[in-house]
């Protein structure tokens, strides 16, 4: 597991295990993301084992499981409900953390400038670059 810091509202990260939960719980992570479908990949954990063991720890658990390269506008604006409601810092994780930075990336796009939001991803390791363009039309 790795963690990627955005900003200090939202973490992201690839998959992660029932371990990584105590770390993420000694860190300060008061709300979970995935963003995976179950069954993405072999040996990947199912969110309701994520979940379950999350509840134990007082960490929220949610699940919005999107497809990388088809994230659909609503997709975007439920992953924006979420994060506005969410207890922070959020640690959100995906694969490789790509789908997560990305779905954050896109909705924040009325709320923060393209400079800010490409260059918070690009610190945390993800060139969001070649997304200008749908971020412009989310404005």
């Amino acid at each position: 597991m790795k963690f990627a810091k955005i900003n200090n509202e939202i973490t992201v990260s690839d998959q992660i295990t029932i371990e990584d939960l105590k770390e993420i719980h000694a860190q300060g992570y008061k709300t979970i993301f995935c963003n995976r479908p179950d069954l993405e990949s072999e040996g990947q954990l199912d969110f309701s084992t994520i979940e379950k063991e999350a509840q134990k720890l007082n960490i929220k658990a949610i699940h919005q499981p999107v497809i990388g390269g088809q994230i659909s506008d609503d997709a975007i604006v439920q992953f924006g409900r979420y994060f506005e409601v969410a207890q922070k810092p959020v640690f959100a994780y995906c694969r490789t953390g790509t789908r997560c930075s990305t779905l954050w990336a896109l909705s924040q796009a009325k709320s923060l400038s393209i400079g800010e939001i490409l260059s918070a991803a690009q610190n945390a390791g993800y060139d969001l670059s070649p997304l200008q363009d749908r971020l412009n039309s989310l404005k």
